[in-house]
């Protein structure tokens, strides 16, 4: 027998999202602009450290740094996506292009994933782009290379390398035509801006090679290594974020639109994984999801207050976890296949891992 919906928690949402104040939804061009100028800063001055620091410490170091800066700027560019960073259109769609440039992410392809796909259709197989699991049939239809990989995706080191072959080759740059958005000359046009920013990047730092002694690598082979690294870093640490934002044992997926409702899933399947400080503040608050997910038009500089409010009205199913290394290998050990009819996880074998029933539990408990 398949559950229901919990009615509760979706009505708690709605409850939450109707009675959230009005300044949280106010968008700030002052706070943007400033937020934006120190992550363009910081990822500009960390790039350029990389090659003409004066020393190998100085520059390893400022190429460790680049990557948090990618992501800083990642995330503005997924808020102004949502139209929620600035207070004018037309400068979000601006700046989405301009801040997603580093993350290397068609400003069209990732609206259409993410907007429409991700929120529209979260934690929906079917619709949801990212990390859907798959079920024991699923699993054994698989030729054996593809069962292989499978099961690194779903290990504690897999899930940037799951982003980076299903997410981002498959639905932003290399999509197939039925996962192409709507407006297909922007997303062409995207594509190539994409290209011309990468070769823009390897072109910079080419030249700053060329003028800094002490190099380890030619200059054009240390332009492509400082290029590439950076962004390979992001994109794990990207792939391990996504995972853990609607992956946990108690949290649900669904494969059945009649059993699927918004604001019931946005709350119960939208985690508010907790690090410590300072690192929800450097990556922009992306981790207060819960409230994003449920109210999009939240800017990401009210999240963390808009996130506080939803915890306290909806205490029961808000799914808050203290990230720890522990913790997230235990969800890796765990969430490895989901089962559809009796809503729980499984391992490979299709052995229950978690309770069943998850989408009428409360969060916490268990």
């Amino acid at each position: 027998m398949r559950t229901t919906n919990a009615h509760p928690a979706g009505e708690a949402a709605r409850r939450w999202r109707a009675g959230l104040p009005g300044v949280l939804r106010q968008r700030s061009l002052v706070r943007a602009g400033l937020l934006l100028a120190l992550a363009a800063a910081g990822y500009v001055a960390s790039m350029v450290g990389a090659v003409w620091l004066p020393t190998f410490l100085g520059r390893t170091i400022s190429l460790g740094l680049a990557p948090l800066f990618i992501g800083s700027l990642f995330v503005i560019g997924h808020d102004a996506a949502h139209n929620s960073f600035t207070p004018y259109i037309w400068l979000n769609r601006l700046l989405g292009r301009l801040v997603l440039l580093p993350a290397w992410h068609p400003y069209a392809a990732w609206v259409h994933a993410h907007n429409t796909l991700h929120h529209g259709g979260t934690n929906l197989r079917g619709k949801h782009p990212d990390f859907v699991p798959l079920t024991m049939e699923d699993y054994d239809r698989l030729p054996r290379w593809r069962r292989l990989l499978e099961k690194l995706y779903r290990s504690p080191l897999g899930p940037g390398l799951s982003y980076l072959i299903s997410f981002y080759f498959g639905y932003l740059l290399f999509p197939r035509k039925e996962r192409r958005p709507p407006l297909r000359r922007q997303f062409e046009w995207d594509r190539l801006l994409v290209c011309g920013f990468f070769a823009l990047q390897v072109l910079g730092m080419y030249l700053l090679a060329r003028h800094t002694s002490g190099l380890f690598l030619p200059p054009l082979a240390y332009a492509f290594f400082d290029v590439i690294l950076p962004w390979v870093l992001w994109i794990q640490f990207m792939g391990f974020v996504s995972f853990i934002q609607h992956t946990h044992p108690r949290l649900a997926w669904y494969d059945d639109p009649a059993e699927w409702s918004f604001y019931h899933v946005q709350l119960k399947s939208s985690t508010h994984v907790v690090f410590p400080f300072p690192v929800e503040r450097l990556f922009n608050n992306i981790m207060d999801h819960a409230a994003h997910h449920i109210d999009p038009a939240i800017p990401l500089y009210h999240l963390p207050q808009s996130q506080r409010l939803l915890e306290q009205s909806c205490e029961e199913h808000a799914a808050v976890i203290p990230w720890s290394l522990g913790q997230y290998w235990e969800l890796c050990r765990i969430c490895k296949l989901y089962d559809f009819q009796r809503h729980c996880w499984t391992d490979f074998e299709g052995h229950a891992t978690s309770e069943t029933g998850l989408p009428s539990l409360a969060f916490k408990g268990g």
